[in-house]
């Protein structure tokens, strides 16, 4: 039986970029583009009247309308400049999306994997939360707060789109497809994607969400590993955030 873990790195997984590199792209995606674009509205905000109003929704205290327009806006324009980090990459190493796991996959593969992960992913997910319960029950039942969710009764589709959509593209093409690979190939397998899984859950800002992201994060390195591309693992993860969607807001 093939190692479910190759012990050599596959050729898929042997990028041009660098450990640097990787981290570079983590931290201006989710750190220095989107404190770039604050401060762009802020210095344009006397002369150009939307960016004052952006500006005004993102320190909205309360979920409005306008604070749910600015957030939004804030995340698709971060994952914009986060797309445009990697291909800059991309660029530079003169390689193809194809090096990112942009690749065609076999579906009925696919979807084996998809739905083997799927219920490794929620049984393995409960159990992490259960043992955080038990070091701090406070972390483990907090709730998951973020202003497209609390402005999703008004505003849905556009909850769905920033919530749902977009981020397992950005996210999977980012962390699997440019980060994992970067560190596996300088680390090994297990710590790249340890590594690059524990980066995944810190951009979730929150305890027990980071906890299980990380887990997420884990099995999605393996997907990719596996399928040789990251489109599965987009699909995995849209499936997950559209039902942790549907526990936080309902059904329509």
């Amino acid at each position: 039986m093939a190692r479910l873990i190759p012990k050599e790195l596959p050729d898929h997984l042997r990028v041009p970029w660098k450990v640097l590199d990787a981290l570079l792209v983590f931290l201006g995606t989710w750190i220095v583009v989107p404190i770039i674009i604050v401060l762009l509205l802020g210095a344009i905000q006397h002369w150009v009247p939307w960016a004052h109003a952006l500006l005004a929704g993102l320190s909205d205290s309360q979920t409005t309308d306008r604070s749910v327009m600015a957030n939004f806006i804030l995340a698709v324009a971060s994952a914009i400049a986060g797309l445009g980090l990697v291909f800059g990459y991309v660029r530079h190493y003169k390689v193809s999306w194809q090096s990112l796991g942009w690749r065609r996959f076999k579906v009925l593969q696919a979807v084996g994997y998809l739905l083997a992960i799927f219920i490794i992913f929620v049984i393995g997910a409960e159990l992490l939360i259960q043992l955080l319960a038990l070091v701090d029950p406070a972390a483990a039942n907090q709730a998951q707060s973020d202003t497209l969710i609390d402005g999703a009764v008004h505003h849905r589709w556009l909850a769905i789109i920033g919530l749902v959509i977009v981020p397992p593209i950005i996210e999977e093409t980012v962390f699997r497809g440019f980060i994992f690979p970067a560190l596996a190939k300088r680390w090994g397998w297990w710590p790249g994607a340890i590594a690059s899984s524990v980066l995944f859950g810190f951009a979730h800002l929150q305890a027990n969400v980071g906890l299980y992201t990380f887990l997420l994060g884990l099995l999605l390195c393996f997907m990719y590993t596996r399928l040789r591309s990251i489109f599965p693992g987009m699909a995995l993860h849209m499936i997950n955030n559209y039902l942790a969607f549907l526990a936080l807001t309902g059904p329509k």
